[in-house]
């Protein structure tokens, strides 16, 4: 049984060995290019999952808006994903900047609602005795006829 465990280990172990990585694909985006890319990518996911009928309506194709944003094709976007996926520490640098530039889109988000909220009228809340008063004054006014039988 041992055997055959040594075996079975060494024919796995020679099996991932002719892994190859993908090769640095033409044309080669940076990991500043690729992480602005897929920040856009990850914010129009996020906003089709949250509104997919506006996209519809709009007749907006995602990942054609990303593409011509970039001015790339859906082939050198995939060769570099694929590139940056081999090798786990570049594309955890690509990964940090595009939380990076998501943070800031966040704040400047987070800051503009802010500014409408300061900008915004402020309405008193009324008051129960307001309400009160308003409800009498009304059913006073408002005389209803009595019914005849």
């Amino acid at each position: 049984m041992r055997k055959l465990l040594a075996i079975l280990s060494l024919l796995i172990i020679g099996a991932c060995s002719g892994i190859n990585k993908s090769p640095k694909p033409y044309p080669f985006f940076d990991t500043e290019k690729m992480a602005s890319i897929m920040t856009d990518v990850y914010l129009i996911e996020g906003s089709m999952t949250s509104n997919r009928k506006s996209f519809v309506d709009l007749g907006i194709i995602p990942d054609q808006y990303v593409y011509q944003k970039h001015g790339i094709d859906s082939i050198s976007f995939k060769n570099n994903f694929n590139y940056y996926a081999d090798r786990v520490e570049d594309f955890i640098e690509v990964l940090d900047l595009v939380d990076e530039k998501l943070l800031v889109i966040k704040d400047s988000v987070t800051a503009r609602q802010d500014n409408t909220k300061k900008d915004a009228p402020q309405i008193n809340p009324v008051s129960e005795e307001r309400i009160r008063k308003l409800d009498s004054a009304r059913s006073s006014i408002i005389s209803y006829p009595k019914e005849s039988k």
